[in-house]
């Protein structure tokens, strides 16, 4: 049996040194655990390496080994090598759950869908009851766009676990992700009663409140996070999006000011005044709003679109025109701009005054 003090003298010349009494194979695997924590990834694969090479580890402790190794080679981003250490775990120890639950999303990170979830729905079976391995599962199922699926997998993690604020995050996001904004806001509400004040949460379920046209309680989700905030602009934002689309115009144009004063270079909030002004037609102001978003981000098409209606609604036609060609060589396709472009040709050419 070839002895790890042979591979510690290789160590001492190229890599880690392990003179700190990490005397056998073990000790080095936890020296290893101990630099991969640190995010010294180099020296954990070198300590791994050494534990693996020594002969001394043998069944689930030499398993772990390369486990703990192909988490390192994941750190890296080397999904090859990953794989291929996950894969040497598995063949060592058949059913290792967290072995399997590695290799089937670096396989699914590396496009193998089917083999991805072959190892995961494997992990699962060997897991059933880890509510943790019924989030991953979920996480693969998400990246897949399997939201359904992914669903399915976070109610049974909370099922094992009712206090599973993890569980409940994912699944609110999956919810969100496919419209059912309800069953969104219900989880955003059990995991903020898991995290009071939790600052995602809140924003989150009043993102679902404004979905769902339940306007107030979005407002006091975002009452709550400025009371805490109070110079976050995205915190303003949002509140003016929400009364943007409960149009309360005015309201919506205060906070989007005064999201301003805080990010006075955001083109969206920009864009969103002048939205307001717009529906108030005060054109003037949001032909200021459109032009200063334009400045911002001149590769935006619905800001030319924007403030070319507010010319078309003030019967300036032809610099209407040109804004909705100017959105048109952006974005070709834009269907929007080819409609109010048609729209203003024939106002020009009949008189007619094209209204708000």
């Amino acid at each position: 049996m070839r002895k790890l003090a042979f591979a510690l003298v290789t160590l001492l010349l190229a890599g880690p040194s392990l003179a700190d009494g990490a005397a056998d194979a073990r000790k080095a695997v936890n020296a290893g655990v101990q630099a991969a924590t640190a995010g010294k990834l180099d020296d954990a694969i070198a300590f791994f390496t050494a534990a693996i090479q020594s002969d001394e580890l043998q069944g689930p402790d030499l398993a772990t080994a390369y486990y703990d190794r192909a988490g390192a080679w994941r750190g890296k981003g080397d999904t090859a090598k990953a794989v291929a250490d996950a894969g040497k775990a598995i063949e060592i120890q058949p059913g290792y759950g967290n072995a399997l639950s590695l290799r089937g999303n670096m396989r699914l990170a590396a496009g193998d869908t089917d083999g991805g979830f072959a190892d995961l729905d494997a992990a699962l079976k060997t897991m059933p009851n880890d509510p943790t391995a019924q989030v991953a599962h979920a996480l693969a199922n998400i990246q897949a766009h399997r939201l359904d699926a992914a669903i399915a997998d976070l109610s049974e993690a909370i099922r094992l676990k009712p206090d599973y604020a993890t569980a409940y995050s994912n699944r609110a996001n999956a919810y969100m992700a496919s419209a059912r904004y309800a069953s969104a806001a219900d989880d955003f509400t059990a995991l903020l009663k898991l995290r009071p004040g939790d600052a995602d949460a809140l924003k989150s379920r009043a993102d679902a409140y404004t979905r769902l046209g339940k306007a107030d309680l979005a407002k006091a989700d975002y009452d709550a996070l400025l009371a805490a905030h109070p110079n976050d602009a995205g915190v303003f934002r949002r509140l003016g999006d929400a009364d943007l689309a409960a149009r309360a115009y005015e309201k919506a144009i205060d906070e989007y000011t005064q999201a301003l004063a805080i990010a006075p270079a955001d083109a969206a909030l920009r864009l969103n005044r002048g939205a307001a002004y717009y529906s108030l037609k005060q054109f003037a102001r949001a032909i200021d709003d459109y032009t200063a978003a334009i400045a911002l981000a001149p590769n935006d098409p619905r800001a030319y679109n924007n403030r070319g209606n507010c010319y078309a609604a003030t019967s300036k036609f032809d610099q209407a025109i040109a804004d909705y060609d100017a959105a048109l060589r952006i974005q070709p396709d834009y269907a929007e701009a080819l409609r109010n472009r048609e729209g203003t040709l024939k106002a020009k050419t009949t008189g007619r005054k094209i209204s708000g």
